[in-house]
């Protein structure tokens, strides 16, 4: 596959692209963005899709692609939500020679947009890893995140030369399926000098992990009056999660009976995915906003799960990471099982499988996690490893 990095020139004159609006002294094949655009999203299938409205359209041009105001004259934009990373848009510059900068600007955003998606939906992470960001002289920028950029390029000037697109070619979705640790795993040298260095991007300002305290406390002694109306609810959740474990289980057996129960009890808060917010619905990180109202991003499902297992009496603790080149905020937690560490990244998991269920640090660091490595227990051990798919300890 063709790659763009970090934007392809298209070393075409296209007339359509000589005038900045479709006013009266516009050349008769003139096209306009809007018309280009919609043309692209009927090539592309996105009948589901329509255009952003123009105060959202202004949001992703100048907040979320960094284009300067007066940088662009025309532009249309079909973006998706939630955990759908389709997009594309088209962008009519008000001076050609600005494209080498705005085509920069927007490629920056792409390779961003990856990250927001990364290890917690990895089919729509590897759609936005082989987007690209295009210029078509003279002072058009187009950016495509879907299955065939390449042939979407060349749909888009045959458009913009008044032509009609080629028909579509797609190609299948790469997905990302991570391998097991092997059994023989060597225990790793920690010499973090080889490690992608742990940055803290601090997106949503976690400065402090929610107070689980009064919740434990409740839960011990049975006395729930110190509760407010937020801890009861958690902790009505909390003993429903707990009707699942008995005293005779293991400690692996345990984690892995309240690890599959929480799965099942909320999702992925998808608005943190959308241009609008990043931030997401109130209480996404912590457990009454995963338990109670049915959502959370990583640091809801790892605080859920730490409280879950300091119910069960599990040792666990909560890693405030990063992940993606130490460019996202991250979460996740590790447990101790008969001695030794075991990272589990719930979050990760959420889809299904347990490709993070009791993995080394040196699987984490493998699939792009950062941490405090110094500062942090390493996971070396492999026995509570286990596939899913029948395989328990020996």
């Amino acid at each position: 596959m063709k790659k763009y990095f970090p934007v392809l020139i298209l070393l075409l004159f296209l007339t359509a692209c000589g005038e900045q609006n479709a006013a009266e002294s516009a050349p008769p094949d003139y096209v306009s963005t809007a018309d280009a655009a919609q043309a692209m999203a009927g090539y592309l299938g996105w009948e589901d899709l329509s255009p952003l409205e123009q105060e959202e359209r202004d949001l992703y041009l100048n907040e979320l692609y960094g284009l300067e105001e007066g940088m662009w004259t025309e532009a249309a934009i079909y973006a998706a939500q939630g955990t759908d990373a389709r997009e594309l848009a088209v962008i009519r510059l008000s001076d050609p020679e600005d494209d080498v900068a705005a085509a920069n600007a927007v490629e920056e955003y792409r390779k961003a947009r990856q990250g927001d998606f990364f290890g917690y939906f990895p089919a729509q992470a590897a759609l936005v890893e082989k987007g690209i960001t295009v210029i078509v002289p003279p002072g058009c920028v187009a950016l495509f995140i879907c299955d065939d950029p390449d042939g979407a390029v060349d749909a888009l000037v045959a458009v913009l030369d008044g032509e009609e697109p080629p028909e579509p070619t797609p190609t299948p979705l790469p997905r990302l399926t991570p391998s097991a640790p092997s059994e023989d795993e060597p225990t790793p040298t920690l010499d973090i000098s080889s490690f992608i260095p742990f940055d803290p991007p601090n997106r949503h300002h976690i400065r402090r992990l929610y107070d689980t305290t009064v919740i434990l406390e409740a839960y011990a002694s049975g006395d729930e009056s110190e509760l407010d109306e937020r801890d009861a609810a958690i902790l009505a959740r909390c003993k429903e999660a707990m009707e699942c474990i008995s005293g005779d289980m293991t400690d692996f057996e345990k984690e892995l009976a309240l690890r599959d129960w929480m799965l099942e009890q909320g999702t992925y808060d998808e608005t943190v995915l959308s241009g609008k917010s990043f931030i997401g619905q109130k209480d996404n990180t912590n457990p009454y906003g995963y338990l109670v109202s049915g959502y959370g991003i990583c640091y809801g499902y790892a605080t859920t799960f730490q409280l879950l297992m300091d119910l069960a009496g599990v040792e666990c603790i909560t890693v405030i990471g990063a992940a993606f080149d130490s460019t996202e905020d991250h979460a996740w937690n590790m447990v101790k099982l008969e001695g030794e560490w075991y990272c589990v990244d719930t979050t990760w998991d959420m889809e299904g499988g347990y490709n993070f269920f009791n993995v080394t640090s040196d699987r984490m660091r493998g699939s792009n996690h950062q941490w405090d490595y110094e500062n942090v227990p390493e996971a070396t051990a492999t026995r509570f490893y286990w596939s899913g798919y029948g395989k328990m300890p020996e």
